[in-house]
């Protein structure tokens, strides 16, 4: 349920400069493309619509195109798909495109108009997140690139708000009819276009005050090494097989152990100082803390984030987190203990990792590589910083019936297998992975 004074972005205000029809908790505006028809040409009823809710809305827009032109010639104006149902998730902005086609003998007019009628109906009981004269002001760099090139295009169109009839809602926009332009018939198909939701604005903000009751009772709760393991080795291993790169039973293991202790920090047992730790990881403390004031956007671990935009897209998704990390979450996740493994890695070797900027694009491009598919992955792409993260914090996600020597001594078996692989940087990582897998034995009085 939306929060007292909450007023989310006004997307619709921004595109159309303000003019808005509220038919229940969904705002919209009718615009023709173009405004002005040859006659012989297709055109299309857009349909802007802004979901002024926190609940799903269900949209019905039914076209109502003219009968006759302005001779009075009937059926000049064709449309193949008169009515499209749409559901919006909450908060989200779209349009519905309806194509029309208008026949080469239509009459010419600066007359002309089409209709639109528009039924809403919300899916349990929303609260309105948008004041009806409009929403909050929309920053433009917490847009992606997509969405500010699709609203860029929308806002050089002509919006109506004009209503006809007593009963219901039925928008109206003008037109224009020129003289036929030589050309075939197209065969336009209706559709909807989601232009924005809130997991396209990059305030988190909006995501944590929607879906951050569901993160702090259903995901949390959850994150726990006897859940998480399993599903997130198995993707791992499969992860880098596929990138060309076929990870030892060890190094799996250390990676998946970085990955785990990530998730588990999100909601630590004790709230007590870990050197190795980072309070940005730990989403808790948001909800103990409350959220940010003072207008500054709110980031999240791209691995919460990842799972907020799961949940707008199935509420079903915080019943099984473990899944969805390991499943369409896992390069979220992978981001995270890419950025934090760098940051550990550096305070325990006392190498220089560069600046936040770097660690940020070093993170982009290792996650390229391991998406790419192709066997470009290397001894350094892989121990840095995943597996040496792994053995950095080997002993804070130990597993039931864990033989930890077992699988240092194992993993240092595996290290020096790779030696045929070092040249160039990765003679670098090798001694950094060789220094701190050292440090570790002596430490624990191991032995490889």
């Amino acid at each position: 349920m939306a929060q007292p004074g909450v007023n989310y972005p006004d997307i619709l205000g921004y595109i159309t400069g303000g003019a808005r029809y509220n038919a229940g908790v969904a705002q919209v505006a009718l615009a023709v493309r173009p405004r002005v028809v040859r006659a012989g040409r297709p055109f299309e009823a857009i349909l802007l619509i802004q979901n002024a809710s926190d609940a799903e809305v269900d949209v019905t827009a039914v076209l109502q195109i003219p009968q006759q032109d302005a001779k009075k010639k009937p059926n000049r104006f064709i449309a193949r798909s008169t009515r499209l149902v749409v559901g919006l998730r909450p908060a989200e902005v779209g349009y519905v495109v309806l194509p029309v086609n208008c026949l080469p003998d239509t009459a010419i007019s600066d007359g002309y108009k089409i209709g639109m009628s528009i039924e809403v109906k919300a899916v349990g009981k929303p609260g309105r997140i948008r004041a009806s004269d409009g929403g909050g002001t929309v920053t433009l760099e917490y847009l992606t690139d997509k969405t500010l090139t699709q609203m860029d295009a929308l806002k050089k169109l002509t919006y109506s708000t004009s209503r006809r009839g007593l009963m219901g809602a039925v928008l109206e926009a003008p037109f224009n009819v020129l003289s036929a332009q030589i050309g075939q018939m197209v065969d336009l198909k209706a559709e909807w276009v989601s232009l924005w939701r809130m997991s396209d604005y990059r305030d988190d903000r909006l995501l944590m005050e929607q879906y951050g009751r569901v993160i702090a009772e259903q995901v949390l709760p959850h994150l726990k090494r006897e859940a998480l393991y399993a599903p997130l080795l198995e993707r791992t291993q499969r992860q880098f097989a596929e990138s060309g790169y076929a990870l030892e039973a060890a190094e799996a293991h250390y990676i998946t152990k970085l990955l785990v202790l990530l998730l588990e920090m999100a909601a630590p047992e004790e709230d007590t100082y870990d050197y190795l730790g980072d309070d940005f990881y730990n989403v808790s403390l948001l909800f103990k803390r409350g959220l940010p004031e003072g207008g500054e956007a709110l980031t999240l671990p791209s691995w919460c984030k990842g799972m907020l935009k799961a949940i707008e897209g199935n509420a079903h998704a915080a019943e099984r987190p473990a899944d969805v990390l390991a499943g369409d979450g896992y390069d979220e996740l992978l981001r995270d203990a890419i950025h934090h493994g760098l940051h550990m890695v550096a305070r325990a070797t006392g190498e220089d990792m560069g600046s936040e900027q770097d660690i940020h694009e070093y993170a982009e491009r290792l996650i390229g590589r391991i998406r790419s598919g192709k066997p470009t992955l290397t001894f350094d792409d892989v121990y840095l910083p995943l597996v040496l993260g792994g053995i950095i914090v080997y002993d804070r996600v130990i597993l039931a019936n864990e033989k930890v020597g077992e699988q240092l001594t194992e993993l240092s078996r595996v290290i020096k297998s790779r030696y045929a692989e070092i040249d160039g940087d990765a003679a670098i990582v090798y001694r950094m992975v060789e220094q701190v897998l050292d440090r570790t034995f002596q430490k624990y009085g191991y032995r490889a």
